[in-house]
């Protein structure tokens, strides 16, 4: 296990197990390593859209479907607390689901377990070992021992808190694109709707790209969250775990969704760095993925996608780099091309929301507004009214300010966290 690999992929959470998956399934011998024991609990919305075509290239999607609870609409509320609603009329499969991260992360791993790719557990990297600048392999702690495994590439996957991809610049500290979340699980949830997610903006602290969710996960249960950023939170007057309790006993919504609910085990948040647009995700034999290469869109969150999108773009490259034998720093660029090409659109896209769309309270109560009047309303896609409140109430040109090419435009079914 401890000879050199062709690839070692730190983090086997999504990003990191898809990059492991595509690797091995282009015959690469890869090792996928990971710090804990597995399954593992993973602090997040659980919500899992746009993913279903990776899903079936993996060959999970019915897994997925059998464990996860389907979504097909939303809800968003501003200060004025009044509900807007976009559903999606009814369809053969599910756009998206909201499970669990324990469940389906397995899931995605088991899949690239069985695609052929190796597997350490318990085995907690601390350092990457560089060689002539180049990224060579990881070392680790092991069984109470320091290890040294190397590789001819590094793939970095192990989330936003980690710090080992900052002397390559990968790590993201600014205030105020580094969000703050925390999520519980409530029994005895009142006023939800399966398959609906809920987003609520009751408070000028949210703003710009701040709130209160609700990912419904079975009758009257659902995952319940706060999200804002490390900037709000820091000038804010309350804890982030106590954003619930004043949820419940300032607001509308959250007096009807709390009032009566009961917390199943604890608290627990996490730090989201996200980006504009794809950045710094490559050096000389080194890729970063998922939250590690900051691939979380920074009006709402959504990082799962992206970050699975993110390792099939790097399993691309380094097929690529395996072939010519060059991991340099310039023959992995193609890794940022890929990279942009899957991501580059939504995240630009949500900056452009964030910018336009919630910059403050008046504006975001403006386009829940808006949104209703469209044709159609409420069997619209949420996308669909951003574009129209962006292009045609703002007369904002899109492509000349942001470089976003509405031509990429995929019906998307709802946000995911």
């Amino acid at each position: 296990m401890f000879d050199k690999r062709q690839v070692i992929v730190v983090g086997a959470g999504p990003s990191g197990s898809a990059a492991a998956f595509y690797l091995a399934k282009a015959g690469v011998d890869v090792l996928l390593i990971d710090k804990e024991t597995w399954p593992r609990d993973k602090p997040c919305g659980d919500g899992q859209t746009a993913i279903v075509e990776i899903y079936k290239e993996m060959g999970i999607f019915e897994e997925a479907k059998k464990v996860g609870f389907a979504l097909h609409g939303s809800r968003f509320s501003g200060i004025k607390e009044e509900m807007t609603t976009f559903d999606s009329p009814p369809q053969d499969e599910p756009g998206g689901f909201a499970c669990p991260r324990r469940i389906i992360d397995d899931i995605v791993r088991i899949s690239a377990l069985n695609a052929g790719v190796d597997w350490m557990e318990n085995c907690e990297v601390i350092e990457v070992i560089r060689q002539r600048n180049y990224a060579k392999g990881v070392r680790a702690v092991y069984k109470g021992k320091i290890i040294e495994l190397y590789a001819d590439a590094v793939v970095l996957a192990d989330g936003g808190h980690s710090t080992i991809g900052r002397p390559f610049g990968f790590f993201n500290d600014d205030p105020e694109l580094v969000f703050i979340a925390a999520r519980g699980y409530f029994e005895n949830v009142n006023g939800i709707e399966e398959g609906v997610v809920e987003e609520h903006y009751p408070d000028k602290i949210f703003y710009p790209g701040g709130y209160m969710w609700i990912f419904p996960e079975g009758p009257k249960r659902a995952n319940v969250g706060v999200f804002i950023t490390s900037k709000n939170l820091e000038n804010g007057n309350r804890r982030l775990e106590d954003y619930f309790s004043w949820w419940r006993d300032n607001t509308k919504y959250g007096k009807e969704r709390l009032g009566e609910a009961k917390l199943v085990g604890e608290i627990k948040g996490w730090r989201l760095p996200t980006s504009r647009c794809v950045g710094k995700v490559h050096d000389n034999g080194i890729l970063a993925v998922g939250d590690s290469g900051n691939h979380i869109q920074c009006y709402s969150g959504g990082g799962f996608d992206t970050g699975m999108k993110s390792g099939r773009a790097a399993a691309k490259a380094l097929v690529e780099a395996i072939e010519k034998d060059d991991f340099s720093k310039e023959s992995l660029q193609a890794y940022k091309n890929y990279d942009e090409q899957e991501n580059n659109f939504m995240l630009k896209f949500c900056s452009a929301i964030r910018e336009n769309v919630c910059p403050n309270p008046e504006t975001y109560e403006t386009f829940l507004g808006f949104a209703r009047k469209l044709p159609n309303y409420p069997y619209n896609n949420q996308y669909i009214a951003y574009i129209a409140f962006m292009t045609k109430y703002l007369n904002i040109d899109l492509m000349e300010k942001y470089g976003i090419d509405l031509r990429q435009m995929a019906q998307r079914p709802t946000m995911g966290h």
